[in-house]
């Protein structure tokens, strides 16, 4: 069973211990209680073993999303952070050939154009210093 391992019950042998213990109860309360003990016990047994199953599996569900995050939060740590500057994600797409030499020119140029226009209006502008190579 679960415990020889050190872990926890699985919810089988949760329901077959349940069963066992409930099965003897309910005999006893038959032999010395009378019909309506034993029914009674019946009831409150399957009401408790409804219980018990639910609270299982919103345990279960509880744990599964617990790692979905857990794992969700290690893929995340795993990717690079995309810190770079504009000017070098376009040379990332220019060297992936996503941009033809003409459309990465003409990006290029718009990104230089308005850092200079920045530039003049005073806007800081540091992780994004350009210069025109003319």
């Amino acid at each position: 069973m679960g415990s020889e391992s050190g872990g926890s019950y699985t919810l089988t042998e949760i329901f077959a211990i349940k069963f066992v213990l409930a099965d003897v109860v309910i005999i006893a309360a038959l032999l010395l209680a009378g019909p309506l003990w034993a029914l009674g016990l019946t009831a409150l047994f399957v009401a408790s073993t409804f219980l018990i199953w639910y609270l299982t599996r919103r345990s279960e569900r509880a744990d599964a999303d617990r790692a979905a995050e857990r794992d969700a939060a290690e893929a995340a740590s795993e990717r690079p952070e995309d810190t770079s500057d504009p000017v070098t994600r376009l040379q990332e797409r220019y060297a992936d050939g996503e941009l033809s030499e003409a459309e990465f020119e003409a990006k290029l140029d718009r990104l230089i154009e308005s850092n200079e226009r920045a530039d003049a209006a005073g806007i800081e502008t540091e992780e994004l210093e350009l210069e025109r190579s003319n």
